[in-house]
């Protein structure tokens, strides 16, 4: 009686097995089905925000999602790498609103230098990005003469480092920076005043001496060996 008895429980025990392994599998495929082929999470809209200048359909063309996607599949990472590829955007993140959106956040570029390419200006930010342009250049940016601006050109290296070192004095005489070449670089002031900077060596000690020389009545100051400057 008691080994019958411990069949019967045993039988009955793996019954219970299989129903409760089916029950997972269905389940499991259930939702598989609900995420991915049910449509039910399927993106249907794609938010770009933080605009200003940016063409947000641009963006979208840029972050390329595939038309009725699950947003379960949706890569935002690559998403977000490719939106990145566009000149006006210094930063992207992407996120999901469910059931059916994605966000993209974007931070466009600050322009820090206007470039007279023509009659239009062409946008650099401050780490050397050529990212726009423009018929009037904006408020708070810097008039600079370049002949080919973008991060890999050394002359707009060059004049990036000599601004960050400018003190106030000099950043409120500034009119203009006109760089030839990343060694030969010039200050603009007011009152048709100049500085010949040279190269970005020693910028500092440059920014020092050219503004202690501010106070003299010469108008042509030449800091390129500061050392050594010589007025006239």
């Amino acid at each position: 009686m008691t080994w019958k008895l411990i069949r019967v429980r045993t039988a009955t025990g793996r019954r219970w097995l299989v129903v409760s392994v089916l029950g997972v599998v269905f389940v499991a495929g259930f939702l598989v089905w609900l995420g991915y082929g049910s449509g039910a999470f399927a993106v249907n809209r794609v938010e770009v925000r933080g605009t200003t200048f940016t063409d947000p359909e641009k963006v979208r063309a840029s972050a390329a999602i595939p038309d009725g996607i699950s947003l379960l599949s949706v890569d935002a990472d690559a998403v977000a790498h490719r939106v990145a590829e566009l000149a006006e955007v210094e930063m992207v993140t992407v996120s999901r609103d469910w059931p059916q959106t994605i966000v993209i956040d974007i931070t466009e570029r600050t322009p820090h230098l206007a470039v007279p390419n023509g009659d239009v200006f062409i946008l650099v930010d401050r780490s050397g990005v050529a990212f726009r342009t423009v018929d009037e250049p904006p408020a708070d940016t810097v008039l600079v003469t370049l002949d080919d601006p973008g991060r890999h050109d050394p002359a707009t290296a060059a004049v990036l480092t000599v601004l960050s070192s400018l003190t106030p004095q000099l950043e409120d005489a500034l009119v203009e920076v006109e760089a030839e070449a990343a060694t030969r670089i010039t200050l603009l002031l007011s009152d048709d005043r100049t500085i010949f900077w040279g190269d970005a060596s020693r910028s500092d000690r440059k920014a020092e001496v050219a503004t202690a020389l501010l106070s003299l009545s010469e108008r042509h100051f030449d800091v390129s060996a500061p050392d050594v400057p010589t007025v006239s």
